[in-house]
């Protein structure tokens, strides 16, 4: 298992696409940078290839909303840094006939049907937490396609930016094709600079002005503006809609971060969480994980305790229509020590504690080891967090 049976795999997969019959594809991403930027792979290189396609835009993959994609019946179906958590439900609810491909990079488990392509590095001995990102996975998938593809490196590489540290594993394949093809530049040691879409930016910022585009302007068509600059480059107007939404979201981080200071965070044994009452109200859920990742470097915060927090999510899915339950989507972090402690195998991981505490209440979690978020339907809040606090104990 290794890196070279993984693209034998990116191959047949490609292979497999062209030859199912499909000429139109439903692609559901996820609402970040990264999954903006692998769905964008996905679309441009689709549409390279004679393929309509539609999106939907997703914070969580909720079960309810998977059974209502496949309602549809036989067909393409593309799922970007979403969806391989949930590997299980997608067989369960993939109809015969149609075609699922996920590129993903988040903890997963192997699919066991044929016409469902788990396409996650996971699976062939890497690390989604280091090597790879959603955005890398659905470039080499889209190289695979075809070599004409390259170009799209470039949206890999901001895709990437969510990993920390140096580019690793697979990320660096994909920054070597644009450093070569020339969509982008080093600038110094380790940042670098993208060439193909606008202005001439850090990769770091790009992601920084997609995430804010595709989530805190997720109720406003944020996800659909993200997508098509990066398909065909940006536009003054989106450059100044994403500063206008980073206003919005560093006031409510600021209004949040003010309560919380006063006491609004609550304390558990292993666990310390908080809501966000309303301050993001408007906004896309995937902000309460943003700050708190923020909030790993506060120093009131208790560096051995796991950091929770939630808001409300509302009914209304653009793209979709409603949900029909009334959900709170919970985010948790780790501080830096007890990131250590996690990885070192001393602490249990986020990945395999969230998603049992929401599963014991009716609800659904993924995500990495030090990082993870669920739903959860908003009368069970409580009880959850109860039973993550008794989980992160052991």
């Amino acid at each position: 298992m290794g890196l070279e049976e993984f693209l034998n795999a990116l191959k047949k997969a490609a292979d497999k696409l062209v030859t199912s019959g499909f000429r139109e594809a439903l692609i559901i991403h996820h609402d970040e940078a990264d999954g903006v930027c692998s769905a964008a792979i996905a679309a441009k290189s689709l549409e390279r290839a004679g393929f309509g396609f539609k999106t939907i835009c997703l914070d969580k993959l909720y079960p309810e909303v998977l059974k209502g994609i496949y309602s549809r019946g036989a067909g393409l179906y593309v799922f970007t840094d979403i969806g391989s958590a949930h590997v299980k439900l997608v067989e369960k609810e993939a109809p015969e006939g149609s075609l699922t491909i996920m590129l993903d990079h988040h903890d997963t488990t192997e699919s066991r049907r044929p016409d469902v392509l788990n396409l996650n590095p996971e699976l062939w001995g890497l690390s989604g937490e280091r090597d790879a990102s959603a955005s890398t996975v659905a470039y080499l998938f889209a190289k695979a396609l075809s070599p004409d593809n390259v170009d799209l490196s470039s949206l890999a590489i901001i895709g990437a930016a969510e990993i920390p540290g140096p580019f690793t594993g697979l990320n660096t394949s994909a920054l070597k094709d644009a450093l070569e093809t020339g969509v982008v530049e080093p600038r110094g040691k380790t940042n670098y600079r993208i060439l193909n879409l606008g202005k001439p930016l850090s990769y770091k910022r790009y992601s920084t002005l997609l995430s804010v585009l595709a989530s805190v302007g997720y109720y406003k068509g944020g996800p659909l503006r993200a997508l098509r600059a990066c398909m065909n480059g940006f536009e003054d107007s989106d450059y100044e809609e994403a500063s206008k939404l980073e206003e919005e979201r560093r006031r409510a981080n600021a209004m949040l971060l003010a309560r919380l200071r006063r006491g609004g965070l609550r304390r558990m044994e292993a666990i310390q969480w908080f809501s966000d009452g309303g301050v993001y109200r408007g906004m896309g859920t995937k902000v309460i994980g943003s700050f708190c990742s923020y909030l790993r470097y506060q120093r009131f915060i208790d560096q051995d305790k796991y950091i929770v927090g939630y808001m409300d999510v509302l009914p209304e899915i653009p793209g979709y229509g409603k949900l029909s339950k009334e959900y709170v989507k919970l985010s948790t972090r780790a501080p830096r020590p007890l990131t250590q402690d996690i990885l070192n195998g001393r602490k249990p991981p986020l990945s395999k504690i969230l998603p049992e505490a929401c599963s014991r209440h009716g609800g659904f979690a993924d995500g990495h080891a030090v990082a993870a978020s669920g739903v959860v339907e908003k009368n069970k809040v409580m009880e959850l967090l109860r039973t993550l606090d008794e989980l992160a104990k052991s």
